[in-house]
């Protein structure tokens, strides 16, 4: 049954609504037919018990074996208002234990009618009634005992093709209105539960729209004061809370990466003193060890800074025209040392202009390459491409490392977030490209490239003007 759980709700309840119809329908049906069967057969039996008894009287003290089959019916055909057709019956004349004695021509080799516990509820008095079928033809019949003593059962019997035809006939309506009252109601509940749970679906619309870091908005509660009123008021102060949550925490975080930029300035100062004091090189060694870490906390507390401005504010920085290939070229340049030193080879290509934040976008792309070189293995490349986009321009930065895996692809850009694949960092970088992107009105996408390696591609709308070849 977990498939049926997975459907959608008003599937599944227009499922529940057709299935309960089908069932009351089927049940009231078996009623219908049941009583329409009863009251059709009612008639009849009344008439056959008549001519039964009738019959089985006139055989008290006749020996059945030796009378003629003619004067079975004798009795049968002095009767002239007992609404049956004298050339439609016919009779059998049963021992006690429902061997045939004696049958009318149209029941001439047939077995007797009345077998099993029937044939004590005979002998008990009780006439017994039921269905058989001669030579394809439907026949009601009825049996009773001869009160003589000799424990006989005469058993008359009447055509019932009319009846079945009836009963087939209602069957013929029944069944078609029973499946198309199903659909309808199928259909009926699946427009019901639409239109009732369309205020559900907007809610979740809205909520599938409200990012991560942006809990400003709030979900659309209905006016009426229902369950699903209450889910969104829910909902709505739970945001609240976490846009207080939030808040709290994107202040700390720029506060103390403000507070920190001060003092780990100073402690660079101070090594950097003691580094041109120091004569012995293993002391030389440990403070440019201790000068690298430095850079690093530098870098991260940068990191968080701008991370935290981009969550204030959607612009990052003054605005300016900024040569995105000189930015793309200059980074090159920057890095050169870095992929030498590991054997991969570093390319620019392409040139475009945006208006944007220059400090902001060259963060970008030192992120970018960073990553890009930390998973390229030696002889692998490592391009940026810059081109005028529809919007604005585009980067798009090529490696011929691992890629990632599949399912990472979605959770690439977000905080603190690593591809088991390409493990390292403090998984800040990728968000800062995707804030950057985001502060210039574009976005950022990754895809593994068919001959391997990761593309990202960064598109940066500036102020909303188009890109310009440079």
């Amino acid at each position: 049954m977990g498939w049926l759980r997975s459907l959608p709700t008003s599937v599944r309840f227009a499922a529940m609504t057709g299935l309960a119809f089908l069932l009351l329908m089927i049940l009231g049906g078996l009623v219908i037919f049941r009583e329409f069967r009863t009251n059709l057969r009612e008639a009849i039996d009344q008439q056959l018990v008549e001519l039964a008894t009738t019959e089985a009287m006139a055989l008290e003290g006749v020996d059945a074996r030796t009378a003629p089959n003619g004067d079975l019916l004798a009795e049968l055909e002095s009767e002239s208002d007992n609404g049956l057709s004298p050339s439609d019956q016919e009779a059998q004349i049963l021992a006690s234990d429902g061997t045939v004695l004696q049958a009318t021509q149209g029941l001439a080799g047939t077995g007797g009618l009345v077998t099993g516990g029937s044939l004590v509820r005979v002998a008990a008095g009780v006439p017994v009634f039921g269905d058989a079928v001669v030579e394809d033809e439907p026949l009601r019949f009825v049996g009773t005992a001869v009160a003589d003593g000799s424990g006989r059962i005469v058993v008359v019997t009447t055509p019932i093709t009319t009846l079945i035809e009836a009963e087939r006939a209602l069957l013929a309506v029944f069944v078609p209105v029973t499946l198309v009252g199903s659909a309808f109601a199928a259909f009926a509940g699946a427009s019901i539960s639409r239109r009732g749970l369309a205020p559900l679906a907007r809610m979740a619309a809205e909520a599938d729209a409200i990012g991560a870091y942006d809990l400003s908005q709030r979900l659309p509660v209905p006016a009426r004061r229902d369950e699903l009123g209450r889910l969104g008021s829910t909902l709505n102060r739970m945001l609240e809370r976490l846009e207080a949550a939030v808040a709290r925490e994107r202040g700390f975080t720029a506060e103390a990466s403000h507070e920190l930029r001060t003092p780990l300035a100073i402690l660079r100062a101070e090594v950097e003193l003691a580094r041109a004091a120091a004569a012995e090189p293993a002391v030389q060694e440990g403070l440019d060890s201790a000068l690298g870490e430095i850079d690093r906390l530098t870098a991260v507390v940068q990191d968080l800074l701008l991370l935290a401005r981009a969550d204030a504010a959607p612009a990052l920085d003054r605005r300016q025209i900024i040569d995105l290939g000189a930015l793309a070229s200059a980074a090159v340049q920057r890095f050169d040392t870095v992929a030498a030193a590991r054997g991969v080879t570093l390319i620019a290509s392409g040139t475009a202009s945006v208006s944007g934040d220059a400090p902001a976008i060259e963060r970008a792309l030192a992120n970018l390459l960073d990553n890009a070189l930390r998973h390229t293995p030696s002889g692998g490349t490592v391009s940026i491409l810059v081109e005028p986009g529809t919007r604005g321009a585009v980067i798009a930065v090529r490696d011929t490392g691992p890629g990632v895996e599949t399912q990472a692809l979605a959770t690439l850009f977000d905080r603190y977030t690593r591809a088991a694949s390409r493990p390292g960092s403090a998984g800040l970088g990728l968000s800062i490209v995707a804030a950057v992107a985001v502060s210039h009105g574009g976005g950022v996408r990754a895809r593994n490239l068919p001959e391997g390696g990761l593309e990202i591609t960064v598109e940066l709308v500036g102020d909303g003007g188009s890109g310009e070849s440079s």
